[in-house]
């Protein structure tokens, strides 16, 4: 059907084949392929704020007020009832695909508690599209996932944990607050100052020789 349409330049109904093919399988994938064909009409705008709004609260694009797109012809499909709105998975990584870095914490900020049933974008990918926007938040989030992984006790979970802190300090650089990373820096060593090959790995991110940092 969306290669007929296409072929017949029939714009309006492609974009509605694409909406419901948004609502059975929501995707950053899907929402490019409705922004795509909703482009060739004049209707993305409310077409786009319309699939977000689907996304929020489960109401199917063509029930809210004023869908533009006509009907496409094939029956239209109902949101999975595994779905568990709002879908904040594909709404953070709609808006780092739109770089939307305040949606993106707007929707970070409602993951639930513990991350239990969380399928949103990695925390290294957020902390990435929010870096410039909200540095701290960044921060923080680069700094979390690095003591999580430094909890492991083991030397490839010290290794991951040192690329977070290395993004971590890269940010706070550019803030200038070299101070703040040093202490931060000092405080691990300090709390975890029997753990010499994790001391090994973080000397490195302010180039002093471990001797000094004791």
């Amino acid at each position: 059907m969306r290669e007929i349409r296409t072929l017949e330049r029939n714009w309006p109904v492609l974009a509605a084949l694409q909406a419901e093919e948004f609502v059975r399988r929501p995707s950053p994938q899907a929402f490019t392929e409705c922004r795509k064909a909703g482009k060739k009409t004049d209707a993305w705008s409310q077409v786009r704020a319309s699939l977000l709004r689907y996304l929020e609260t489960g109401e199917p694009p063509w029930k809210q007020k004023d869908w533009p797109l006509p009907e496409s012809g094939l029956d239209r499909p109902e949101a999975d009832r595994r779905f568990q709105f709002p879908l904040l998975g594909n709404l953070i990584n709609i808006a780092i695909l739109e770089k939307k870095p305040e949606q993106v914490l707007k929707w970070y900020d409602q993951r639930p508690l513990g991350g239990f049933g969380w399928l949103g974008a990695g925390e290294d990918v957020i902390a990435t599209a929010v870096q410039d926007y909200a540095p701290e938040r960044a921060v923080s989030i680069w700094k979390n996932q690095a003591e999580q992984l430094i909890n492991q006790v083991s030397a490839g979970a010290y290794q991951e944990a040192a690329k977070y802190l290395r993004k971590a300090e890269a940010v706070m650089a550019k803030q200038n607050e070299q101070a703040e990373w040093d202490q931060y820096l000092k405080s691990l060593r300090i709390a975890r100052a029997r753990k010499r090959r994790l001391l090994e790995i973080l000397d490195p991110l302010d180039g002093k020789p471990i001797m000094k940092k004791r």
